[in-house]
């Protein structure tokens, strides 16, 4: 017989930090931009029998501009693969204390800082991971950091069932600026079970039929999309698609169905839940134990 195994609170089940990749610059792309600005260059010297030197004036401008955002970019990049590196030793209890510790000693109003902290913060309490996204200045900070924020904040509101504040939040996320496509997945399925569990469940079916749970490329965020395809299903009354996604997580991990077990949650959603969890080969145990049945 396996080891009976616990389904978690649904704050503990659903607050999965977004995970930060370390990046990387992409030298081919540089090399062909400044390949570009040679040919920029060149042309402007050679048309100055014609233009005087104002061909040559401009490409000194539009130099300084790319010159300038280089270096933005270089040390966002280099501040991203610090924040990454803690990150990646907080597999455990101790190594997420010794990270907040580290991320401590950083600058607190620092957008990328608070979203590390509130990624590791949301192991343990949900709560006190929403106040340091809450804290930031969003507006202020990087584009590429700004959905990122709203993104973790949605999912942790999600998580701790205040789909109603999730929802503007959610809104607005801009998915036309994620570079990564993982990340833009991962946005996706915040976005689509904000939607179906504020209103608007056909919006939200749309959007993932775009961000497959079937993808393997995707596979990381299997769970997220599921979850999402449960509450969309479910506000759709179709509830054999409902009951289809709720096998498929159940299938990695009972303990995905945490959220759906949660005493606010519809009745109807509950008995989903525990039809899944008895067909997987789980039987609830008291209120939160369950067991193996073969």
């Amino acid at each position: 017989m396996a080891k009976p195994k616990k389904i978690p609170t649904p704050n503990q089940a659903a607050a999965q930090p977004v995970q930060v990749e370390k990046p990387g610059l992409k030298w081919k792309v540089i090399a062909q931009i400044g390949g570009g600005f040679v040919i920029l260059w060149v042309t402007a010297f050679m048309t100055t029998p014609y233009i005087s030197y104002w061909g040559v004036g401009v490409v000194a401008a539009l130099t300084a501009v790319a010159a300038g955002f280089g270096i933005y970019i270089w040390r966002l990049t280099r501040k991203t693969s610090a924040i990454a590196k803690i990150l990646q030793g907080a597999t455990d209890a101790d190594g997420r204390r010794a990270a907040l510790e580290q991320l401590a000693s950083g600058d607190a109003k620092d957008a990328l800082n608070a979203l590390a902290t509130a990624q590791l913060q949301a192991q343990e309490d949900p709560n006190k991971a929403i106040e340091t996204l809450v804290a930031i200045d969003v507006e202020k900070a990087p584009v590429t950091v700004q959905d990122e924020v709203r993104a973790m904040l949605a999912l942790l509101y999600l998580a701790v069932n205040r789909p109603r504040d999730a929802r503007p939040v959610a809104d607005k996320i801009r998915l036309d600026r994620q570079a990564n496509a993982k990340a833009k997945a991962m946005a996706a399925a915040v976005i689509a079970e904000s939607f179906a569990r504020t209103g608007k469940p056909e919006e939200a079916r749309v959007l993932l039929e775009t961000y497959r749970a079937d993808d393997p490329a995707l596979a990381e965020l299997r769970p997220a999309l599921l979850r999402a395809q449960v509450w969309t299903y479910f506000a759709l009354t179709k509830r054999g698609l409902a009951r289809k996604a709720m096998d498929g997580l159940v299938a990695l991990d009972p303990n995905h169905i945490g959220p759906f077990m949660d005493p606010k949650a519809s009745p109807e959603l509950q008995r989903i839940a525990l039809s899944s969890l008895e067909a997987g080969g789980y039987q609830m145990r008291q209120k939160t134990k369950m067991r193996m049945s073969r």
